[in-house]
């Protein structure tokens, strides 16, 4: 899972990229610029990691400031108790005198120390914090974290920080020199030593099927075969729950060879050159720089070329789509071009400002939300209108539903809607025909006779969708859209 803070253009950004077993100890992420951001994970100790992206030397006094100052704002608003991790381009250096620094600065610094690295080491000091990189011993070429395009200069540019009382946490911090990230950067990797909170594994959720294949003449009858073979080895049930879930269980299980679930498809828009021009690139990073300057030109051209073919291609399945009158298909794929994330933000913080740290909290927080919501008092005072007491008599027949107004009901659903708890979907109760619409009919019946609706029809599936404002603040500050799903 990727955290992202920053803009669209490419000057500055930082981010985190989550493995999903850790996802689960993520309790909250804070994007604060383009240069700050701070990821809080759930463990024995909470942990802090800030992400940064420190102005340059060359930079003027006042961003420099600026950026200091954000950082320092972060950590007054950090319980001291908690372990706290800064790692990223700092652009600066340290240098390797310790004189006055002891506390702050190891052994295995390097090269002479500029205005940064002392911005840096007093912000450290002041903070009680200690430069990860300068505490172990390893080879030069292990320390140096940025190599000059020219290839003729190298240095220590990258730093991962961690507040004193958590030093023996930090096991290691070296530069990677094998993986190419197309950077004059090394990969740099830390190795702490933490116990994280761990997520009960959830059940795993059952596929979601194409039911649009049930429009196939060929698989409909397929299916209502299936369909027909099932019921005549279920028994009618005298419960409505029974019953109900008999004939969404049938419905589903005659489906699922027919209608394979919906997978989603990752498109790869780097061709197979491409590719290989950036294994070429990362065989030539250590040994012939020049030609590895050179390749990375090429695999940016290349990159460009590709990326430009495929949306190409877009926009010729859009046209395709749009000339079929496949509207549904036009705006889903409009929907997913448009970038916009369509998953929940998990952080969500209480009424007293703290975040969520278990599913549990995370469930009640949403349930006293929708409580304020829905189950509240009517507002007190007079009657907007007076009350109307002469109402005509409504005609409506108490006869038991008849089959002719089950069928008409059936048909009249609307086709691409998101299936409720039994994951039937309407396109499956339609594509049964004259096989489903009789067993649909007794459970009808059945309702109607004992007054009792399924237990399952009665639920919802409620998707809260974020609007406006923040989205880590309080659930009552922010404006949520609910969508309901019913079976």
């Amino acid at each position: 899972m990727l955290y992202f803070s920053g803009g669209e253009k490419r000057e500055a950004g930082v981010g985190f990229m989550v493995d999903h077993r850790t996802s689960a100890s993520i309790i909250a992420f804070q994007p604060i610029s383009e240069r700050l951001a701070v990821l809080t994970i759930e463990g024995t100790v909470t942990t802090h990691v800030i992400a940064v992206y420190a102005p340059t030397e060359t930079s003027p006094d006042t961003n420099k400031d600026d950026f200091y100052e954000r950082l320092q704002l972060i950590l007054d608003a950090t319980p001291k108790t908690n372990l706290i991790v800064i790692a990223g381009d700092l652009n600066t250096h340290v240098g390797s005198e310790r004189l006055g620094w002891e506390a702050t600065l190891g052994r295995f610094g390097h090269g002479e120390i500029n205005d940064n690295g002392h911005r840096l080491l007093s912000f450290a000091a002041a903070n009680n914090m200690v430069i990860g990189n300068s505490i172990f011993q390893h080879p030069l070429k292990h320390r140096l974290t940025w190599r000059n395009p020219s290839g003729k200069d190298s240095a220590m540019l990258d730093y991962v920080l961690i507040n004193t009382r958590f030093r023996s946490s930090l096991q290691d911090v070296r530069a990677m020199r094998g993986p190419d990230c197309g950077s004059d950067h090394y990969l740099i990797r830390a190795r702490l030593r933490l116990k994280l909170h761990r997520a009960k594994r959830a059940a795993p959720k059952s596929p979601r099927l194409d039911w649009r294949q049930l429009a196939n003449a060929d698989r409909r009858q397929e299916f209502q075969l299936a369909l027909s073979n099932r019921f005549a080895q279920l028994a009618d049930s005298d419960g409505v729950d029974e019953e109900e879930q008999k004939i969404a269980e049938a419905i589903v299980d005659s489906a699922r060879p027919l209608c394979p679930p919906i997978r989603r498809r990752t498109q790869l828009w780097i061709s197979e050159e491409c590719l290989d021009l950036v294994a070429k690139r990362k065989k030539a990073k250590l040994v012939d720089f020049e030609r590895y300057r050179q390749l990375n030109r090429d695999i940016r051209r290349m990159m460009k070329r590709d990326r430009e073919a495929y949306w190409d291609q877009v926009a010729h399945d859009l046209e395709e789509a749009a000339s079929r009158h496949e509207y549904r298909t036009l705006y889903r794929t409009l929907r997913d071009l448009s970038g916009k994330s369509k998953s929940i933000n998990d952080n969500i913080k209480k009424a007293d400002g703290t975040f969520v740290r278990s599913t549990a909290e995370r469930l009640q927080r949403w349930k006293e939300f929708f409580d304020g919501l829905y189950n509240h008092d009517p507002p007190q005072g007079p009657p907007v209108a007076p009350p109307v007491t002469d109402l005509p008599p409504v005609l409506m027949s108490d006869a038991e539903p008849t089959l002719e107004e089950v069928k008409l009901a059936v048909y009249a659903l609307k086709n691409g809607k998101s299936p409720g708890l039994d994951q039937v979907a309407a396109e499956g109760i339609k594509a049964g025909g004259d096989t489903l619409l009789p067993r649909l009919h007794n459970l009808i019946k059945l309702i109607w006779r004992l007054d009792k609706v399924p237990t399952r029809w009665k639920k919802a599936i409620i998707i809260p969708i974020h609007k406006k404002g923040e989205s880590a603040i309080t659930i009552a500050e922010s404006a949520f859209f609910q969508s309901s799903a019913k079976s």
